[in-house]
């Protein structure tokens, strides 16, 4: 029996082609993770969320920016690092003063809900920083428990 005969030549290309796909994600997922680990330490991250959409800080002047990465919370504080890009962002748990959910950030609608994380930031001013991530409930309950009880 020939495996390469014209009958199957479709269905090994499609095959082959999703098993790259899913050996492309799961590529991504441990990079981003080496990445979390490296910032945060390796025991340290309490939840971790990938794929997840960064719109900036309001104190930027231009109009919300679409960046996708990962997001890490540890007992020190929240950590966005852009999957391609090096945009990176730190927020110290002391820093933090509430967790919102709301559709706008910096005037603009944003076609869904987006989780805004309101915090000091380094210049003493209040700040935002929006985002759109999978489970908000989980993240907003967690940060909660952690930082602003």
């Amino acid at each position: 029996m020939n495996l390469l005969n014209s009958e199957n030549k479709g269905t090994l290309i499609v095959g082959g082609l999703f098993m790259g796909v899913i050996f492309l994600i799961s590529f991504i997922r441990n990079m981003e993770t080496r990445r979390l680990r490296r910032r945060l330490g390796e025991g340290n991250i309490l939840l971790s969320g990938f794929n997840v959409h960064y719109y900036g800080v309001e104190s930027e002047p231009k109009i919300p920016m679409n960046s996708m990465g990962a997001l890490g919370l540890s007992s020190e504080g929240l950590y966005y690092r852009a999957r391609v890009l090096k945009r990176e962002l730190f927020i110290e748990g002391k820093q933090l003063t509430s967790i919102t959910v709301t559709d706008d950030f910096k005037g603009r609608n944003m076609y869904g809900n987006v989780v805004v994380m309101n915090f000091i930031n380094n210049k003493g001013q209040k700040d935002r920083a929006a985002f759109r991530i999978p489970y908000p409930e989980k993240w907003s309950e967690a940060i909660n428990k952690l930082f602003l009880s």
